[in-house]
Order: C-alpha cells, then structure tokens, then sequence
C-alpha cells in the first residue's frame, strides 16, 4: 500500500460498502489497491471521472455477493457462515445463562400460548355466520314495539309473519326473504311410538337453504322444505330416533297436533359459530295448510331475514322499510296505539351486537370479546418486557463480549443483527413449545368455551399468519431495545472494566415494571369486581323462593289441564311434595303481553303490560310478598274471573303512588273485567340482568297452563322423583316426563357471565405469573450486581433482616407507583363497566386497597427468596477478589 497522501480522499460511501460485504482478512489487501488505484486516476483522468470508476472497481468486488449471482473469492460469509455462527454463538448463550433463558422462554411460552387461545378464541367469534355464501347480503329483521300512553317501547327480534312478504313484494333492493318460527316443547315420536321426546321444531320457508349455506348430508336442498308436512332433520336426531341416518321417507309424528312429518333431508353438522341452531326444520307451507296467523302483523312469533341486492344503499333501505306497517295497517296502529318501526340487523353482527327481546338463540356481547382481546395483548406486552428488562439487566455480564468484538471489527449492525437473532430464536422455541402446550390443551378448552376450536391450518389459515406475525412482532419487539442498548456500549470502558449501565437504562427498567405491575394490579381489581358483581347477581332476593321447585312442562291444550289438574291432586297428602301450582309462565321465561284498562268502559285509558296466569296456589308456593290486599282465594268465587293482582311496577304503571290506594280499583284486561284485590312486591321474574318489568297476574280460568311447578318438602330428591314419575305416568301415559330444576335454570342465565370471569380470573393469574417471572429476573441481577455490597454492609454489621429491607424497597416503591396508577383508570373502566348492570354493586375502596395490598403481596414473596439468598451469603466469598 502506498503511503502517498494526496489532496484528494476516495468517496466514503463505496468504502463502508466494501466494510460491509468483503472479508475482515482481505478488507485491508482490497481497500488499499483500490485507493491506490484511485489516486492514479485522479491524475489521470480527473476527481470527477476517477470517483465513478471508484465505485464501479468498489461493487466489482461486492456484486456477486449482493445479487448472489456467483460466490465471490471476496466475499464475507454473512448468508451462511455468518448466520451459522450467530445461531452458535446464540444458543451458547442461551445454555451459559440457563436461568435467564429460562425465565424468558417460560414467560414468552405462557404468554405466547394465552395469545394462540384468547386469538382463537376471539377468531371464532368474529366469524360467526361468515361461512355463509351471502352472509354480507343477508339481513335480519328487527321491529321496535312502541306501547301506547308513552308506556316505553320493546325492540323485539321477532315479527308478524306476514312483514317479511310484503317487504320482498314491495322493495326491489330485497331480493328473497325466508321466515323462521320456533315452536318449543313439542313432543315428536316415531311410528313405533318406542321413543318421544319433548323438541324444539323450527318452521321455516322453502327456500331456506337457498339463503343459508347448511349442508345436507341426505335430500335435496332445493325441494326438502316446499311441500306441507315435510321435515329436515339432523344425523343427530336421526340417530336419536331411528339408530340410522338411512332415514329419508320416514315419518316423525307430534301425537298432541295429529301431525306427521315426512322426513326429506339429513343435515351435516351445524358450525358452532353459527347464530342458527336446530335439529328440526319443518316447511312453513305447514302452518299455511293449517291457516295459522300467517297473515299477521301482530302475532309477534316470527324471525326474518333477508337477501338485499349487492350494492344497496343499507341506510336508504333501512329509512324505506321503518314505516311499512302504516302502508297497511294504519288504522290499526291509530286505534290501538301501538307503533311499529323496523331495522336491519347484518347477519355478522347478530351474535357480538344483539341483544333484543326473543333472540332466537344466546348471543354473546363485543365487550367480553374485546376486553379477552386487550388482556391478550396486555399478557403479550408483559412478556416482551420481561424479556427487554432481563436482558438489559444483564449488560454487565456482556459489556466486555460487546467490546471484543468490535475491537476484533465488529459493526454495530451486526451486533443488532446477532442479538436479534437470540430474540428470534428464544421466541421461535418458545412458539413450539406454546404450540404444543395449546394442541394438547385444546379438548379441555373446547369443553369448556363449548366451541369447536382448531390449530388446523386448512380451518384457519388466517388466523396462523396473524400468530406467526405475531410471532415475529413480538421477537423484534422484546430484542429490539435490549440489541440497540447492548451495541452501543464503547469497547474502550468495557474491556478497561469501567462499565455501569447508563441512568438512562435503570429508569426505562424502573419505568416497564412500573407498567406490568400496573396492567396487572388493573387485572387484579377488575377480577374481583366482576366477581363480586357476578355473586351480587346470583345471591340478589329474587323476591320469590325458587329452591326445591321442579319444574314440568305441561302443554297449552285443554287436555293438559285437566290431566295436571289431576296430577295436582295426586301428589296432595304426600309428604315428600310440599305444593303443586300451574301457570302460564314460571320465573326466568318471557311473559307476553295484553291491554290494561284503568275502569270497564272501552274507552277507558289503558296501558300495554305482561300478564301471569296463575291458579289459587302459586302466589303461596313461590312465597310471594302481599304488601296490600290478598292473594287470590278460593272462598271468593269470583275471583276465578274477577281479580287482579299487580306488582309494584304495574301499579306505578297506572298511575297509582300507593297500594293502598290502587285496592278495589277497576280493572279491564282483555275481555275481563275485575277489581285489584292485591299488590304483590316487586321481584325478579327474570334474571338481575334485566330491569323488573309492570306485570298483571290472573287466574287460570279458562285459559290453560303451560307449566307446572312442584314444590319439595325435603331434599330427598331422587325419592321424590320417583314419586312424581310415578304418578305423571298414571295419568298422562302419552306423555314425556321431562323436568328441570328452577334453581338450575337460573343459574344457567348466568353461565355465559360466570365463564367470563372464570376466563378473565385465568388470564389475570396467567399475567400475574409473567411480571412475577421478570420480577424474580432482575431481583436475581440485582442481587448478584450488589453482592459486594451486601458483603460490605454484613461486615459492618447489617443484619439479614436489614438486608432484606435494602433489596425490597426499591421494588417496592414501583409497586407502590403502579398501584397508584392503576386506581384511576381502573375505577373508570369498571364503573364504565358496570353501567351496563340494572342493578350493581357499587365501587369501593376496598376492592382496589386488597388489590394493592395482593399485588405487593405477590412482588414481596417474589424478592423475597433472592433477597434471602443473596443475605445469607458468607461476606467473605462475596468480597474475596477474583
């Protein structure tokens, strides 16, 4: 190499090229023949023309290696040697810090694992209804019921069956309409009379799987459902009652109605994620043959939905549809006060964003979803920073590795690139290991959500580029901080032993355990809200007693009554039944509804409110609370006809202050008139969820009962089933002796609530056990940092206890930080939360004191055992000088 200096310096750019790709032995050799090369022709040829051919001589050494065209005798083994040597380099690191990397792959597996389920989870509800063709064209109808009097207003999801066909007859935007009306509780039987069960049937139109894309495994589509009296039944019931899917023209009978069904089609199996559930699909011509109501527009039974023309204008059809009903049924609307509006529901949005009265199946609500959503993320989160404040909490034991290398010629990108790649390799592993821990999991979680959950690539291919760019996010995100902090360390401190991790540095630790410790005490307080909000829901007075009591369903037909009337006085005298009443309704179903009349006249002013039917002994066996007047009686023979009972609700609905004063008052409900002989105290009909509703209880009368409700006198409950069964087959052999417990069902109307927090409850804990994983990280790095001076204060006579104390305050006062945080915001989230709730618990101190005091709790005991540790250690080896 010459050692002329010119005036003129080579480009710097080509130079840093050639730093970048040629080999560190040939670096020098190259550089030198270039710039002298360079030299020459300035002479010759000018600055101007000699700086292109320096660049043109410079990429002759480098191209091959860039475009990979051909190996270069010049080239520096980055796409081979070079990735093969981090990938050692990596995993020896990885064996030689074996606690560290355990702590990062066991945080990144559990987090990594709660994000693949809470993405399953969420996948499977934001796909509901999505695997239809249409389903971006199909809508459902829904109609907004306003009472007359300015009594309110109901937003049904059901309709008169009539609304649907002049709908499709009038607005060329909808192209085909298909109705479902559900009827539940019918026995069906085969011909063999062997089996009967009690079903629910849903009548629908013949053009239904035309609109909805559900396979059928026997039958044709296009014709299973247009004559009368045919049926599509699923393998399931086939099975059930036929012990084989080889079942097309066969014949399923309901013995109550003297119909048949002849059965034209086998269903697959119906998707979970799939609003519509059923295993009997009857022909709506049925009800036509029969003349069922189907001109109706007040008979509020059936569901409607809709194919609109791709492209319509959604919000111009919503305005054209609001109104139909005053097209047809204007006078009606003017004399009985009662409005009707219609609205379009799209077919996705029905299970995350419906919640109406009558929804034909149990929706779930997008705030659960996204809250599961932003605990994953936050779980996520969590667990990259454990494993940036581990790995910057170990920049003293790698200070001196970064600085031989790049005395040796390491660049600072290849430094990044190396530590990057450690990041990547930590979280692939710990991909593995998640996915694994997922797959054999699956079937438990599956049993538990109810749902149908895949890791198959084929059902959600989708969802597996989500998790492996997830995947890849979270690599780059947790090493990317830690690999630009540890390359920027100068060679000249490190290898001098000089090195302290920067202000800068401990702040941004002190800073994200101050965030994990907040998110988690967020968690923690919102656990315990929901839980107590929930137990507050389950244990309210309901106002009624609904332990012991059985429940039967008896049929809305003559001939039920007369065969429960029996049965009722069967079972008097046994001392296991304590009492039997039949009703219309029981607590925790829907009732109906009817006029109200203040007086006799006609004219009278009236309000819309629901109604109970009742015989003499209902109000006493579920211990309801007259609080003025009396219950219905038997030695008044009027009553049968005459009487009203209100609640308190339905007394204020009619304007009256007091019970008192509404006592005696004349009454009108539909063609009875009476007087109110009683006012029962409010309670909870439906669940807690739902505000109590103004109600009219009657006598049975002439109308008959749709369930029977027995009460036990003990809880020997199998001996008093035996009883019962008995007895109902004595005198009601056709029937199917089915039964539930009332308790039971009001339990089940908190299911979805309670496997929420269940799920939140898991998650919070899941969380919890990340931060304590990088919290016992850096107490382990801290206390190896101070061992000197642990060692020092021992000698100068600091005791164990003091020790402790020294290595706990400092966490402690981030945990103290966090929790202050976390109040606010967790205080606005639940009470935003809670808003939802007619009736709540309110928001007190203590939820967010005992989720402070948990969380310092939970740090303590996680410093703790490295704080011991470090306090015991013989100052003699901790001071003795390497």
């Amino acid at each position: 190499m010459s050692n002329a200096k010119p005036p003129y310096r080579p480009p710097r750019w080509p130079d840093r090229i050639l730093a970048r790709f040629c080999a560190p032995h040939l670096l020098e050799e190259v550089m030198g023949d270039l710039h002298e090369r360079y030299y020459l022709n300035v002479k010759k040829i000018g600055e101007q023309k000699a700086r292109k051919r320096y660049w043109r001589e410079t990429l002759a050494y480098v191209r091959p290696t860039i475009f990979k065209r051909q190996p270069s005798p010049y080239a520096k083994p980055i796409f081979t040697d070079m990735i093969q040597n981090y990938l050692k380099i990596a995993f020896r690191s990885i064996l030689k810090y074996k606690v560290y990397s355990a702590l990062n792959i066991l945080g990144l597996t559990i987090g990594l694992t709660c994000a693949i389920i809470i993405s399953l989870f969420v996948y499977d509800e934001i796909s509901f209804d999505k695997f239809h063709e249409k389903s971006k064209q199909i809508y459902r109808l829904g109609c907004t019921y306003y009472l007359p009097n300015n009594a309110g207003s109901e937003v049904n999801a059901t309709m008169g069956p009539v609304v649907g066909p002049m709908m499709e007859k009038d607005y060329p935007e909808i192209t085909q309409c298909v109705r479902i009306e559900v009827t539940n509780n019918k026995i069906i039987q085969n011909l063999d009379k062997t089996d009967r069960f009690f079903e629910t049937i849903h009548y629908t139109d013949s053009n239904f799987f035309d609109l909805f894309i559900f396979p059928l495994f026997a039958g044709d589509p296009a014709t299973a459902l247009v004559e009368p009296f045919s049926m599509v039944i699923s393998k399931e019931a086939a099975l059930k009652y036929f012990n084989s899917t080889d079942v097309i023209g066969k014949a399923l009978f309901l013995p109550e109605d003297s119909m048949q069904f002849n059965i034209t089609g086998i269903l697959e199996e119906i998707p979970t994620n799939s609003h519509l559930q059923f295993d009997f699909l009857a022909s709506m011509q049925t009800k036509y043959s029969l003349n069922i109501y189907m001109e109706s527009w007040w008979n509020f039974s059936t569901y409607t939905y809709m194919q609109v023309v791709d492209g319509t204008d959604i919000a111009a059809l919503s305005d054209k549809i609001k109104f139909i009903s005053r097209e047809y049924i204007a006078s009606q609307e003017d004399d009985s006060g009662y409005k009707q509006e219609y609205f379009l529901q799209q077919l996705e949005d029905i299970h995350l964003n419906s919640n109406l009265r009558h929804e034909i199946s149990e929706n779930n609500k997008a705030s659960h979803v996204y809250i599961f959503l932003i605990v994953g993320i936050f779980i996520l989160v969590i667990a990259c920073i454990n494993f940036m404040n581990l790995a910057t909490a170990r920049s003293a034991t790698r200070a001196k590795e970064v600085g031989l290398r790049k005395v040796i010629g390491a660049y600072r990108p290849q430094l990044i690139f190396q530590f990057l790649g450690e990041s990547l390799m930590i979280t692939c592993f710990s991909l593995i290991l998640s996915l694994a821990t997922t797959f054999l999991g699956l079937s438990i979680i599956n049993q538990f959500t109810e749902k149908q959950l895949s890791l198959s690539f084929t059902d959600n291919p989708i969802l597996w580029i989500f998790i492996l760019l997830v995947v890849l996010l979270v690599g780059l995100l947790a090493g990317l901080y830690p690999a630009v902090f540890l390359s920027s360390f100068q060679p000249i401190k490190t290898l001098k032993g000089g090195f302290k991790a920067s202000a800068n540095s401990n702040m941004l630790r002190k800073a994200l355990v101050v965030f994990q410790f907040t998110i988690s005490v967020m968690l923690i307080t919102g656990s315990l809200v929901v839980f107590n909000q929930l137990n507050f829901m389950r244990n309210k007075e309901l106002g009624f007693d609904k332990d012991r009591m059985i429940v039967i369903p008896t049929k809305f037909t003559n001939e039920a009554l007369q065969n429960f009337t029996q049965l009722k006085e069967a079972l008097e005298g046994y001392t296991e039944v304590k009492g039997t009443t039949l009703s219309s309704r029981v607590p925790g179903l829907q009732l109906s509804n009817n006029v109200v009349r203040i007086g006799w006249d006609d004219e009278a002013e009236w309000s819309d409110m629901r109604y109970l039917a009742v015989d003499y002994d209902f109000i006493k066996n579920y211990n309801l609370k007259i609080i003025a007047g009396r219950e219905f009686d038997e030695r008044y023979e009027t009553d049968e006809n005459e009487a009203f009972i209100l609640n308190e609700a339905g007394m204020r609905r009619l304007g009256w202050l007091n019970p008192e004063e509404a006592i005696g008052k004349k009454l009108k409900w539909q063609r009875r008139r009476g007087y109110v002989v009683g006012i029962v105290k409010d309670f909870h009909f439906m669940s807690v969820n739902k505000a109590i509703e103004p109600f009219i209880i009657v006598m049975n009368g002439t109308r008959t009962p749709g369930y029977a409700t027995i009460k036990l006198a003990g809880d020997q409950y199998k001996e008093a089933l035996d009883l019962i069964e008995t007895k109902y087959n004595e005198i009601i052999p056709y029937g199917v002796f089915e039964y539930n417990f009332l308790d039971k069902d009001f339990e089940r109307q908190y299911k979805a609530d309670q496997k929420f927090i269940t799920i939140f409850s898991f998650f919070t804990v899941i969380a919890i056990v990340i931060a304590c994983l990088g919290l016992y990280g850096l107490a382990s790095f801290t206390a190896e940092l101070k061992i000197k001076e642990i060692g020092i204060r021992k000698v100068l006579g600091a005791s164990i206890k003091q020790v402790v104390i020294l290595m706990s305050s400092g966490f402690t006062k981030l945990v103290l930080l966090a929790i202050a945080i976390s109040i606010p915001i967790a205080y606005w989230g639940l009470n935003y939360w809670l808003r939802g709730f007619p009736y709540r618990i309110t928001l007190s101190w203590w939820m967010f004191g005992m989720s402070g005091i948990l969380a310092i709790f939970i740090a303590w005991f996680t410093i703790s055992f490295q704080a011991i540790k470090a306090a015991i250690v013989n100052p003699v080896k901790s001071l003795r000088s390497e």
